[in-house]
């Protein structure tokens, strides 16, 4: 392996003034940079990337943590995080254990965390005294942060209102939810939803709610068959987005109730649970009209084609990534940075307002 000192004995000058001439620092005659260069070209001279890190504290590398890695959501994100990097010569690397304490030991130079409510837990754990620059993705949820951090947010309380007044626009008045968290949850989605469905459902509004989780089934057997709620650390465990879309299904029509309607609180959970519905003999849209939250590029090839709220992951990626640069280069921190939703218009909404 070359190293300066290999260098500096070819040219017949000190590890200092090649160091000089390498790292572009320094003052070094113009000639003899030339030839440091051309000699440590000629040798394969490589610079030793932990070593070169150390010099110019930087290293060009970026954590991102995320359990959820078999969410089509989170990789859209991910993907959008890697294009912006690369553009800065950086890479993000990924991890999905959340491990805060072994944080302070790895060569990293931010974190950018997937939700406010991961962001709230490594604040708590670490974050409040550990000086490394973090940027989180956010969802409009109500949650205290021991330290400020810069939000990349998009505001899912007004884009759950959008949508649903995009559905009452197409004539359907009794809409139905199914969401992971029970009706007593503080999230967005969910309280969007009862303050537009109140006035219309009234005191059945429980009715119309479908919360797959042992609080909202009451331990019923089929979802404590999911591993996420037979344990009270939650930490490293994937939803089982998809599945528990399709036991809503089956509980929607047990229930038999008389909605026009379903939106669910993310693409992956209204893709199953319109899989298990059209196994029951519902026809989509004629029968029941389906909406997601997400936008990801599975709902393109599901039949019919899901209609949804686009939340732009790869836009919010990009952005968590120039906002983190932002302040590594010494700029002021911004407090929240809105990326807008869009409801985008495919096959599974049927219009019955005429």
């Amino acid at each position: 392996m070359v190293t300066r000192k290999d260098i500096a004995n070819k040219v017949g000058v000190s590890v200092s003034v090649v160091s000089r001439a390498l790292n572009n620092s320094g003052y070094v005659k113009q000639e003899k940079r030339k030839e440091i260069l051309r000699v440590a070209e000629a040798l394969g001279y490589h610079p030793n990337p932990v070593a070169m890190s150390l010099q110019q504290k930087r290293t060009k590398q970026i954590l991102y943590y995320s359990k959820d890695l078999n969410n089509f959501y989170n990789i859209e994100l991910y993907e959008g995080m890697l294009e912006e990097a690369d553009k800065n010569g950086y890479v993000v690397l990924i991890n999905g254990r959340f491990n805060f304490d072994i944080i302070p030991s790895l060569m990293i130079d931010g974190i950018i965390l997937p939700n406010d409510h991961i962001t709230g837990q490594y604040l708590d754990a670490i974050g409040k005294n550990y000086h490394l620059p973090v940027v989180t993705a956010s969802y409009g949820e109500d949650v205290y942060f021991s330290k400020a951090v810069p939000k990349i947010e998009t505001d899912l309380y007004e884009g759950m209102r959008k949508s649903l007044e995009y559905l009452r626009s197409k004539g359907h008045k009794k809409i139905a939810m199914i969401s992971l968290y029970d009706i007593g949850s503080y999230h967005a989605r969910t309280l969007a939803w009862i303050d537009f469905m109140q006035y219309e459902l009234e005191s059945t509004i429980e009715d119309y709610h479908f919360g797959i989780n042992k609080e909202g089934l009451h331990n019923d057997e089929r979802v404590m068959q999911f591993l996420e709620e037979r344990t009270t650390d939650t930490t490293n465990i994937w939803e089982s987005y998809y599945e528990k879309g399709m036991l809503a299904a089956d509980i929607f029509h047990e229930r038999q109730i008389d909605a026009t309607a379903v939106i669910g609180f993310n693409d992956e959970m209204t893709l199953g649970f319109c899989k298990r519905i059209k196994q029951l003999g519902y026809d989509i849209p004629k029968d029941l009209s389906l909406m997601g939250i997400d936008g990801i590029p599975a709902g393109e090839y599901n039949e019919p084609r899901l209609t949804t709220l686009e939340i732009q992951a790869r836009e919010m990626g990009k952005k968590c990534v120039q906002e983190l640069l932002s302040i590594l280069n010494g700029c002021k921190e911004k407090c929240i940075i809105h990326v807008p939703t869009q409801i985008v218009e495919k096959d599974s909404v049927r219009d019955i307002s005429r």
